[in-house]
């Protein structure tokens, strides 16, 4: 399959005047203004906010008043369960359906792209604004203590090899090389390692932050890695460099993929799952905190839109 067939477009500035109209618009609240902004020029019959009980920092007036899911569980499933019983009630599968991922916490954006496709959705389109630049550079901490690691909640394989003899890692790296080391370090046994780096990156200064953090992480956990590169913010070219890596190590065992850069790469671990999971042995494995930092970037340089076909 050659995923770089699927459909992007990009709007300077967040500039959405000839963007489509869309039934149900869902985006998640981090307070930063390239996620506010959006929400508000989006053209959409129904907009609704996640509001994530991991992001630490924002004042109870500074959250949206109305149009609000909430719920106080951390686990993706508990976190989706009303939004799913809604979604069935309303039967949202024949409406269309645009999400921002931009302020997503990755488990869950995952986690939600498998359930539509589960429920049956054929097309939804996604938005991401790409910033600026964020607030702290190569020291910007996206999350807190890593509590655990595990697989994201529906995406462990179904086809698991008990042979572990050659198993395969694919970690999208980003900006946190303590979470790179720790899941280079959780998946030791793996004969194969492939980072793909976001090249080109957002911001020219963001290869060279990338690539700061990736050497820490080797430092650390003492391992050599083979490198691919995807553009930063194209989740299809990332499901591609996964397929083609995949189709070099043929006589791989179990296939592991962990998204741990841009919310556009996760998307195409997502797409990558969705589309092999019955035919391979893959999973995405995840590094878990219970705290992750809002208002993390600055500025609006351009919102990109991905069409998903499922």
């Amino acid at each position: 399959m050659d995923y770089t067939i699927f459909y992007k477009d990009s709007y300077t500035n967040g500039d959405l005047t000839n963007s489509p109209e869309y039934d149900i618009f869902l985006s998640a609240f981090d307070n930063c203004n390239r996620t506010k902004e959006v929400f508000e020029r989006v053209k959409s019959y129904q907009k609704q906010w996640f509001i994530f009980p991991q992001y630490k920092g924002i004042r109870q007036d500074e959250l949206p008043l109305k149009d609000v899911y909430i719920s106080e569980f951390l686990s993706e499933s508990e976190y989706f369960e009303n939004f799913i019983l809604n979604f069935n009630a309303n039967d949202y599968k024949t409406k269309k359906i645009c999400i921002d991922i931009t302020g997503f916490i990755r488990p869950h954006l995952i986690y939600l792209l498998k359930l539509l496709s589960h429920f049956g959705i054929s097309q939804v389109d996604l938005l991401y604004t790409e910033p600026i630049h964020y607030k702290d550079a190569d020291d910007t901490k996206f999350s807190g203590y890593i509590d655990e690691i595990h697989d994201v909640e529906g995406c462990s394989s179904i086809n698991n090899n008990p042979n572990t003899d050659n198993d395969l890692l694919i970690i999208c790296a980003g900006y946190d090389d303590n979470l790179i080391a720790k899941i280079a370090q959780s998946k030791g046994h793996c004969q194969k390692k492939y980072y793909i780096l976001g090249f080109p990156s957002l911001q020219p200064d963001m290869y060279q932050e990338s690539i700061l953090k990736m050497e820490n992480a080797k430092q650390s956990t003492g391992e050599f890695m083979k490198i691919r590169f995807a553009p930063a913010f194209d989740p299809f070219v990332t499901a591609q460099i996964i397929h083609e890596i995949v189709e070099e190590n043929p006589k791989s065992t179990n296939i592991y993929l962990s998204p741990l850069s841009t919310k556009p790469q996760t998307v195409g671990v997502a797409l990558f799952y969705i589309i092999n999971y019955a035919k391979l042995p893959v999973s995405i494995v995840f590094p878990y905190s219970k705290t992750y930092t809002s208002k993390h970037a600055e500025g609006i340089k351009r919102t990109w839109k991905y069409t998903i076909e499922f």
